[in-house]
């Protein structure tokens, strides 16, 4: 008896029978198990041989494709090196062609390749060619000679006229007089040769047509150069690829396996395939990329590394995989191996070998598995039903209770009487039932609570991100103007310290302000790190440089102290690290007012494991140790929490308390964590770690000083520049930092004036505010984007947004980069820079160094010792002409330790000062 009700379910009597009584026929199960269990390890136990036998294949066929290749391109290295050893040691001489025609026949008896030639810069050649029937030609184009002044035949440079000349080459060697031929066509443009010389090392020209044949072909060349350094001319030696076909079909395998040989970009080198892989149109080759390839095992192998790895480019090692062709419905084993060698050779040898070539009698076998199952199965089914019969009922009651639960029915009870299990189980049910509808009384109170916290921090972000624009956006006119007025050389000292007060108060605003939208932003989970590739080392020096003049007024000690085994280049996000240290930095300052600071930076890679190893991972660890006032135990729990302050900082009333909390998630952020240890009246340290990968100094753009702009270079266009802004005040700061220089500036007050004066003006670039009346800035830049001359203006979007999200939105509409407001004026020098290419001479600035672990001497004409002096007469040469172009190609070759050098003589030519360069030239080479 079942009775199904909405009230509590009275006691029920358990003195139903057992579940397992009803179970009578536990052997259908038995039988279907054992003989599924058998047929599954019978299958799987032929799929491991096959696979195994597979896997042998493929690696067996692909070592011989690789010694193959390594063997056959290996001959041209063999021949140019001996011919070009013959040529230095002065064996063979460049102008005897019949030497060198006899020594290339003889090299093509040895080695089995296409093609050997020489050509010289005089447009002489010679070649020893293999026909289709293994006839060896000569090839020779000479300069004729004249037999009399009337008989000279000058061609259009003026020069006496080449002539080719055909040979047959019989068994010894001897030449044959085949044919003549005037020579219409320049050796030095063919890409073996000209390839060559402006790589200037032996190299392999691109897969090309042999002649006019349908034939596949690549070139080895090797520039010769004289004692001089004087191109001499260039070896070259020929391979035909289908004799890797041919080898390639040879190697013994399954009847429908495929092995080919892949270039990077697709293009098929050689395949065992019938089906081409190129094709002749008006009789010039054009190679199939093997995506398109007719064999379908070919074009589906492709395809598949294709998606596997995103592209062929990214396959660094060997691979064994597996992919499902769907032409022939089987599973296909594929191996893919690089080959390369050391001439820029870089290709893949891929290996097919279908399933179905081995699994034939597995497959009958599985059959037969399969049908002894479905006969077990069927058993099994009937003898289910006839028990599933009797238990279906109650079952079936107890799922329609369960599904009026699901619907919101949550006071439905059950009842059910007959079977022992289902009355334990109804009960457990009801009890279930009650307490679902008690913790979904809670959730619904969980849920509103929740939903009004996250009103509540959305409402707070939207304020916070309006409350940062309103005030970001007057803090740009008050930082930009003192710039301007900054670069005003009547102000007396008076003045520029009111000046630099005003400066500093509105920048510890801005970091105020920044520290504050910073928090938001942890809080609301959309802090994420920025990683760039940088130079730590002078990460490191500029943090000392920004407060060794703060240390030395409060007559304290600044040390920057680093392990020699700490790396230069690391890649991790430089300003939240930067930002981190200047927090610690500026907090040991403030509340030290005795002794001095010490920040140690050090390698330390004990908690790395081996497969972080393999990454170039690095854990780097800074400690700031401080001779200030400490901090007491009992704050010591709160010290990381945001907008709390130590007894220390109430006295002082500084800051925000929000330096630490935000340091923490940052180091946090970047892979480490961040401790202290501190006592009251000795000092404190801090100590975090990071994590970082290695980087290379080429990944890492080099940052110059700060140099004050006072004019454009000369011998440059007028650059047009049009100002957008809405507020007058924020227009007049890039007006007056701009026009004194040299630009010709226009203002809009909104974005519809804008695209007005665009389109009469032509401005070369845009400064636009995106947050406008009438028209903003995203429709003007939309407008402007959608003509066709609008593509070539440069359009830059100002904004006081903080948020990364913006900039994406920014760049989307069309602007070509984001700059946020407050800037520095350096910032819009170098955008324009950037951007036009403008040209600017700076104010000299004498460089000012630390007290750190780097001292510099100051530079004079002993410091250009350290340059060659051939290096020395260049730059002499390059002053005295007043050449600032062959003087910065000069600066390149200055090593990257001597970046002084490169400074102080950059810093002369910007401001016209070459007699100062050729000067100390002079005394340098005195010396």
């Amino acid at each position: 008896m079942i009775l199904i009700s909405k009230d509590n379910p009275q006691k029920l009597q358990k003195n139903g029978m057992p579940l397992n009584l009803l179970l009578v026929v536990p052997f259908v199960v038995q039988i279907f198990a054992a003989v599924g269990i058998t047929g599954y390890i019978s299958l799987r136990n032929g799929q491991q041989s096959v696979n195994e036998l597979v896997g042998k294949l493929r690696e067996n066929s692909t070592k011989q494709i690789s010694h193959y290749l390594s063997d056959y391109f290996s001959a041209p290295h063999q021949i140019n090196q001996i011919n070009q050893e013959a040529i230095a040691s002065g064996l063979l001489d460049l102008q005897d062609f019949d030497r060198m025609g006899r020594l290339f026949w003889l090299q093509m008896q040895i080695f089995n390749v296409g093609y050997i030639n020489f050509a010289n810069p005089e447009r002489e050649f010679i070649g020893s060619e293999r026909l289709d029937d293994r006839q060896l030609v000569l090839h020779e184009i000479r300069k004729k000679t004249p037999s009399k002044f009337f008989d000279r035949i000058l061609n259009e440079h003026g020069d006496l006229k080449l002539m080719q000349t055909d040979y047959i080459l019989n068994e010894r060697g001897d030449r044959k007089f085949q044919r003549e031929n005037d020579v219409t066509w320049d050796t030095r443009e063919e890409g073996w040769y000209a390839e060559a010389v402006k790589r200037g090392k032996p190299i392999w020209t691109k897969i090309y047509q042999w002649g006019d044949k349908p034939v596949l072909s690549i070139s080895l060349s090797y520039p010769i150069y004289d004692k001089k350094n004087n191109l001499a001319g260039v070896l070259g030696v020929d391979l035909i690829l289908s004799q890797i076909n041919s080898f390639l079909r040879s190697i013994p395998m399954s009847p429908s396996s495929r092995t080919f040989v892949l270039e990077r970009n697709g293009l098929i080198v050689s395949s065992s395939s019938n089906n081409p892989f190129f094709e002749v149109v008006d009789d010039k080759v054009k190679r199939i990329n093997a995506l398109q390839s007719s064999d379908p095992i070919i074009r589906a192998g492709t395809e598949f590394l294709q998606k596997k790895f995103n592209g062929l480019t990214g396959i660094d090692k060997s691979y064994q995989l597996e992919f499902f062709l769907e032409d022939t419905s089987s599973v296909q084993f594929l191996q893919v191996t690089p080959w390369r060698d050391n001439y820029g050779l870089d290709w893949l040898v891929v290996v097919v070998v279908p399933e179905s070539d081995f699994m034939a009698q597995i497959n009958a076998n599985t059959r037969t598995t399969i049908l002894l199952s479905l006969a077990a199965l069927a058993i099994a089914i009937l003898v289910g039903m006839i028990t599933s019969s009797w238990l279906s009922r109650p079952i079936q009651r107890l799922s329609k209770a369960a599904a009026a639960i699901a619907d919101g029915e949550l006071e439905t009870r059950v009842n059910i009487q007959g079977i022992k299990e289902l009355e334990i189980l109804s009960t457990s049910f009801n009890r279930m039932a009650s307490e679902l509808q008690e913790s979904f009384n809670n959730l619904e109170v969980k849920v509103a609570n929740r939903t009004f916290e996250m009103q509540k921090a959305k409402e707070q972000s939207e304020f916070l991100a309006n409350m940062s624009h309103e005030l970001r956006t007057p803090l740009n006119a008050i930082l930009g103007f003192t710039q301007i007025m900054n670069r005003d050389r009547s102000l007396n000292k008076s003045q520029l310290e009111n000046l630099s007060i005003i400066e500093r108060s509105g920048e510890h605003l801005l970091s105020l302000i920044n520290d504050i939208l910073d928090m938001a932003k942890i809080e609301s989970g959309r802090i994420a790190l920025h990683e760039t590739d940088f130079d730590l080392q002078e990460s490191l020096y500029l943090v000392a440089e920004m407060f060794q003049m703060r240390a030395e007024t409060k007559r304290l000690y600044l040390k920057f102290e680093q392990s020699e085994d700490l790396p230069q280049y690391i890649r991790t996000d430089e300003k939240k690290l930067r930002q981190v240290l200047i927090n610690l930095i500026s907090n040991s300052l403030k509340f030290t007012q005795t002794g001095g600071i010490t920040v140690v930076v050090k390698l330390d890679n004990s908690g790395i494991d081996d497969a972080s190893s393999n990454t170039k991972q690095v854990n780097i660890r800074f400690l700031v140790t401080d001779t200030g006032v400490g901090i007491a135990d009992e704050e010591a729990a709160n010290v990381f929490d945001p907008f709390i302050q130590t007894e220390s900082g109430r006295k002082f009333e500084q800051g925000t308390g929000l330096g630490l909390a935000i340091s923490r998630k940052f180091v946090q952020l970047m892979g480490g964590d961040i401790t202290f240890n501190s006592e009251v009246g000795i000092g404190t340290i801090f100590e975090f770690n990071i994590r970082a990968e290695l980087s290379e100094s080429a990944k890492v753009i080099a940052t110059r000083p700060i140099r004050p702009v006072i004019g454009l270079a000369p011998n440059q266009k007028t650059y047009r520049i049009l100002v957008v802004d809405d507020r007058r005040e924020n227009r007049q700061i890039l007006i007056k930092l701009l026009a004194p220089i040299g630009f010709e500036v226009k203002e809009a007050d909104n974005g519809q004036v804008a695209v007005k004066i665009w389109e009469q003006w032509q401005p070369h670039l845009i400064w636009m505010d995106m947050r406008m009346p009438i028209m903003n800035g995203y429709e003007a830049t939309t407008q402007i984007r959608s003509h066709l001359k609008g593509q070539a203006t440069t359009i830059i979007a100002l904004t006081a947004s903080t948020l990364e999200e913006e900039r994406a939105i920014v760049l989307s509409t069309g602007c070509d980069d984001f700059v946020r407001k407050p800037f520095l004026e350096d910032i819009i020098f170098e955008k324009l820079s950037q951007y036009l290419g403008v040209q600017f001479i700076y104010e000299a600035i004498a460089p000012s160094l630390p007290e750190t672990t780097k001292s510099v001497d100051k530079f004079t004409a002993q410091s250009l010792l350290v340059m060659p002096k051939e290096w020395l007469e260049k730059l002499h040469r390059a002053a005295s002409q007043l050449d600032g172009n062959a003087i910065a190609q000069l600066l390149t070759q200055v090593p990257e330790e001597h970046f002084l050098i490169a400074k102080e003589i950059e810093d002369h030519a910007n401001n016209f000062d070459f007699d100062r360069i050729i000067a100390l030239v002079k005394e340098a080479c005195s010396l």
